[in-house]
């Protein structure tokens, strides 16, 4: 099993990132995470200049607190961490794609995702487990 954890930063994906190594440790199988700058964000922000630098610093930080969290759980477990820019729902979708990872946990931040693949789960172990984190656990084969 390949569980896909795509990574905000936010207190849901830290738990989705540590229940998809206990998933994987469980069924012998690997995560990947991956972390997404939303740079089309900032294509007609009227902010200051800085704006950009101090979001690009705040995703590196998330970027860090993942290697963490798969450097101190992730023992015995294939995990890797990948970041990247772009549209996140996009790159998200692209990556669980390429990657052809069978799950892929959300928080509900990316809301098109997980509106559009949640019932495709519903009623599964996973699922239920994945709804009290307040995470999505979507099936990736339909994408």
């Amino acid at each position: 099993m390949k569980i896909m954890v795509a990574y905000d930063g936010t207190l849901q994906a830290k738990e989705a990132l540590s229940y998809g190594i206990d998933k994987a440790r469980a069924k012998g199988g690997e995560v990947v995470a991956l972390h997404v700058f939303n740079s089309p964000m900032f294509a007609d922000y009227d902010a200051t200049v800085n704006t950009r630098d101090a979001a690009k610093a705040e995703a590196a930080r998330f970027v860090e607190e993942a290697k963490t969290i798969i450097r101190e759980k992730g023992t015995g477990v294939k995990a890797s961490l990948y970041s990247t820019e772009g549209n996140p729902e996009q790159e998200m979708i692209s990556f669980a794609k390429a990657e052809q990872v069978d799950v892929l946990l959300c928080p509900p931040k990316f809301k098109t995702i997980i509106s559009k693949y949640q019932k495709a789960l519903a009623g599964s172990e996973l699922a239920g487990e994945a709804a009290k984190m307040n995470v999505a656990a979507i099936p990736t084969k339909t994408m």
